[in-house]
């Protein structure tokens, strides 16, 4: 009797279990999204967080890409938005890589650099805004960042 309940048991646990569909969930685009705009909250009123930097100072910071790995070097573009920015380019910033980003080969993240002028009398607001290349998309919801030169 304990053979046939030992043997039920395993059979309606096989069955039970052997058929259930693969629920992983792969994703297949490709993406790229600021890191700091995912660990940091937003600003009051925006979709995008201001991060404070001191006047003089570089900015440098962190460009994710989600994808696939490419194994030669992957440029994408990002830009100041100028409806959000109250800083002026050659008067408080200068974009020191023209507003290109390189991903080099078999890498996921690279970084912008933009140099800040030590000339600016109040704050400024610089709002930056990734906007990828004809195969790799800017996140929506990551794609801007803004940074307070003090």
């Amino acid at each position: 009797m304990k053979k046939i309940a030992i043997l039920f048991l395993t059979t309606v646990v096989f069955l039970t279990t052997s058929c259930f569909d693969d629920a992983r969930v792969t994703f297949s685009g490709s993406l790229i999204e600021f890191q700091s705009a995912i660990t940091s909250s937003l600003a009051v009123g925006k979709t995008y967080p201001i991060l404070n930097i001191t006047k003089g100072t570089s900015i440098v910071t962190q460009v994710n890409l989600l994808a696939r790995q490419s194994a030669q070097d992957v440029t994408v573009r990002y830009s100041v938005d100028r409806t959000e920015s109250t800083a002026v380019e050659g008067t408080h910033y200068v974009l020191t890589d023209g507003g290109s980003l390189v991903f080099k080969s078999n890498t996921s993240t690279t970084t912008t650099n933009i140099e800040t002028r030590n000339l600016a009398t109040m704050d400024v607001v610089l709002v930056l805004i990734l906007e990828g290349n004809e195969t790799i998309k800017p996140s929506e919801n990551y794609k801007r960042i803004g940074f307070r030169i003090r």
